[in-house]
């Protein structure tokens, strides 16, 4: 079974997995082919897949002081630039150590690609051919104070788009009209913040969940608030991870904590130290919890929250699910194959994929894994 696309930040399911099965197994006999190297300038947005198009957003300096932030779309099967759209100028890293650039992933339907800009502009773009449909300045039309760049990813929801604002006066949180950009709710208080939204269908009910300060946060599908949570730790940057039908597990650097949605009442499942997620997001399969912790790979029980085990050395790295294996990058590039199984670790495969800082995830689509650094994307086919 294929799956032909990787639409958002964390994939199509918005849980860091693919619904494809037919991978590649022996690296040693057939190590993954390199099918694609191509330099994109820097940012940390995750490589979205459609059909026939990879879609990247990044940035490229015009002189020491300044720049433009892009939408850059290839063909999916020659890697030809289909089209070039400027977005917004440059985030510059002041400090020098984190890399210039956006944060966001964008969203795609087969329409558009939308987009939230370090300086937030949230923009539709056509995916035919780059032209930018329609704008919402945030900063302006929120009056929303400047702080600390925009950097949490768009979710979709049938025509809605919803977003994280960071803003006070219940100007938090917010869903706009995919095919105008118009608003259609805004609610809640929070601060900006790296940690993106995610879905859920919990009681035969749509969810919106934020987590966000101290605070876990439900809206309903009109933007009401549906329940509210004081969350045992604060500065999540890794998405709420929904577990069907009615748990959510939230991990920072500082532990983790597992909670039950019932009739929009919070039950606490467990609260440990067994998972800390510094940046990149946990995935789930049958049972367990897999995931970046203190950089070690680490697998944990979603009962209780016990430790399994873990392997050490992937440093600030992320992983994605692909049937039962984990598609793992470290920090330095290394990409590893793993069985998603609770017995113990078991490394199936191990090639050094590309160099530099990697601190973007990894896409799956049509067989194809994408990875970025600041400078360059590499895709290898491991069907």
């Amino acid at each position: 079974m294929g799956q032909v696309s990787w639409q958002q930040f964390r994939g199509n399911y918005r849980n860091g997995s693919s619904a494809e099965t037919n991978i590649n197994e022996k690296w040693t006999e057939n190590e993954p082919e390199l099918v694609l190297r191509k330099n994109i300038g820097s940012g940390y947005s995750e490589i979205i897949i459609s059909t026939d198009k990879v879609i990247v957003m990044s940035c490229e300096k015009i002189d020491s002081l300044s720049g433009s932030e892009f939408m850059i779309a290839y063909d999916a099967k020659t890697n030809k630039e289909l089209w070039k759209t400027a977005i917004d100028s440059m985030y510059r890293d002041s400090e020098g150590n984190w890399g210039e650039g956006p944060r966001s992933t964008p969203a795609i339907d087969d329409k558009a690609i939308y987009c939230l800009s370090s300086y937030g502009k949230l923009r539709a773009i056509s995916m035919e051919d780059g032209k930018i449909l329609w704008t919402v300045n945030l900063l302006k039309e929120f009056d929303n104070k400047p702080g600390w760049i925009y950097t949490s990813s768009p979710i979709q929801y049938e025509n809605e788009l919803i977003i994280e604002l960071g803003g006070t006066e219940s100007r938090g949180f917010a869903s706009f009209d995919k095919s105008t950009g118009k608003k259609r709710w805004v609610n809640g208080e929070g601060r900006r913040s790296y940690c993106s939204p995610t879905i859920a269908e919990i009681d035969g009910g749509i969810h919106m969940i934020f987590a966000n300060g101290s605070k876990l946060k439900s809206f309903s599908k009109t933007g009401d608030e549906l329940w509210s949570y004081s969350m045992p730790l604060q500065g999540a940057n890794a998405t709420p991870l929904f577990i069907a039908p009615n748990k959510i597990f939230v991990s920072s650097k500082a532990g983790c904590f597992m909670i039950k949605v019932e009739n929009n009442g919070v039950t606490e499942v467990f609260n440990n130290k067994s998972m800390r997620n510094e940046f990149s997001t946990s995935c789930y399969y049958n049972g367990h919890i897999y995931g970046i912790s203190t950089g070690a790979l680490k697998c944990i029980s979603e009962t209780d929250g016990e430790s399994k085990w873990k392997q050490r050395g992937f440093g600030r790295g992320s992983l994605i699910r692909v049937g039962n294996k984990l598609l793992v990058i470290s920090d330095k590039g290394v990409l590893k194959l793993v069985e998603a199984t609770p017995e113990t670790y078991i490394e199936k495969g191990s090639i050094q994929a590309i160099n530099g800082r990697i601190m973007t995830a990894p896409s799956f689509a049509n067989g194809i894994i994408y990875l970025r650094n600041l400078t360059e994307m590499v895709a290898f086919k491991i069907n």
